[in-house]
């Protein structure tokens, strides 16, 4: 990062990136939008930051938060929308992100608290002065990007969401992986499903979409089980969540279901919680795999027709996928889907000059169980 802002006299050619929501009020009672901060000169740039790191100290961390109405309304869009639509060239899209505000409104305080296994959450990347200034500075016109042909400054407008948005970006804050409710609704839809158990529920993305659906909806989590249930009640759906870890939990407190459905922890990847009951809690990958994963496909084939997750290819060494997916078989489920799912390269990667996506290393793996 530059020691000191791009501004007019040292730069002409700016990328004045979208704010994706209105701009804060600054100091002087000016939106503090893409183009008023470019306006500024470096030095008043420097100043602004200190005031946006006293701002946010006294506002503190900025959870999502929606309204009855904006809840409704994404529900309504998510039950609305056609489930074929995520699916391209035999490729699953990672990026439609109708229903997300649903599962971040009600998980959003245990989401963003997600750490890596040697990177800080997005709230303790925040809560730390440093970091959050380099935060700043990043969208405040310190740095460079070549998208567009050419090197030039880029500054962002300055709220919330774009400040969120920059702790995951700078990689300062770790970034936790996020289920898309369209991709569940894909998978329910395609296999008729009525009845469904979620053996990791996460943030509430497949609650949000068994329920726009109709689906009885079964949940197994030690950490958002009770933020779960809130989705069920809010939008008066059938079924319930339970604390508890899928490889333990008692499966007769459930009814049979079409499929058990699923985005598993993957092993030591990301750390949720304190808790015990956590898979990243196993030391070792092989106990991980036989204690947690193995348990776990043992419970839930006794309740189901249908077996699905979703796994990344590798963590570290480990061959993810392909070990969790020989278990699987060895247990007794026929492989029926691997599909790939393809996430989009975000802003100054170069996307809207190549129009290239990440290298695919997730897949949905759909099993049937005999």
């Amino acid at each position: 990062m530059n020691e000191f802002p791009f501004d007019a006299t040292n730069s002409s050619n700016p990328w004045l990136m979208k704010c994706v929501g209105d701009p804060i009020t600054g100091p002087t009672g000016d939106l503090l939008s893409p183009d008023y901060i470019w306006s500024l000169k470096g030095n008043e740039r420097v100043l602004l930051v200190e005031w946006l790191l006293k701002y946010y100290r006294d506002k503190g961390y900025p959870y999502f938060h929606a309204t009855d109405d904006e809840l409704k309304s994404d529900f309504a869009a998510l039950a609305k929308k056609d489930p074929k639509d995520v699916v391209s060239d035999g490729v699953i899209k990672n990026s439609a992100t109708v229903g997300s505000k649903i599962a971040k409104h009600f998980t959003d305080d245990l989401f963003s608290c997600t750490r890596g296994r040697k990177q800080m959450s997005c709230v303790e990347a925040f809560n730390d002065d440093e970091t959050l200034r380099f935060v700043l500075k990043n969208r405040m016109g310190w740095n460079t990007t070549t998208e567009g042909g050419s090197l030039r400054p880029y500054v962002f407008g300055i709220n919330d969401k774009m400040i969120c948005q920059g702790l995951r970006s700078s990689a300062k804050g770790f970034v936790t992986s996020n289920f898309k409710p369209l991709i569940a609704k894909y998978v329910y839809d395609k296999y008729n499903v009525k009845k469904t158990i979620d053996y990791s529920c996460g943030w509430g993305a497949r609650c949000a979409a068994a329920l726009s659906l109709g689906i009885e909806y079964y949940g197994i989590d030690p950490l958002t089980f009770e933020r779960i249930n809130k989705i069920i009640n809010y939008f008066g759906g059938k079924g319930f969540a339970v604390f508890g870890a899928s490889e333990e939990v008692d499966y007769s407190l459930f009814p049979d279901v079409d499929m058990a459905c699923s985005c598993p922890p993957y092993f030591d990847l990301e750390v949720y919680s304190e808790n015990k009951r956590q898979s990243s809690s196993y030391i070792l990958y092989e106990d991980w795999l036989t204690k947690y994963w193995q348990e776990t496909v043992k419970r839930c084939y006794e309740k189901c027709k249908y077996f699905a997750f979703i796994a990344v290819e590798n963590v570290g060494k480990h061959e993810l996928l392909e070990d969790m997916r020989n278990i699987c078989s060895r247990e007794g489920g026929s492989a029926v889907e691997d599909t790939l799912i393809s996430v989009s390269r975000g802003h100054l990667s170069g996307k809207a000059k190549t129009k290239q996506v990440c290298k695919k290393t997730e897949h949905l793996i759909v099993l049937e169980v005999k």
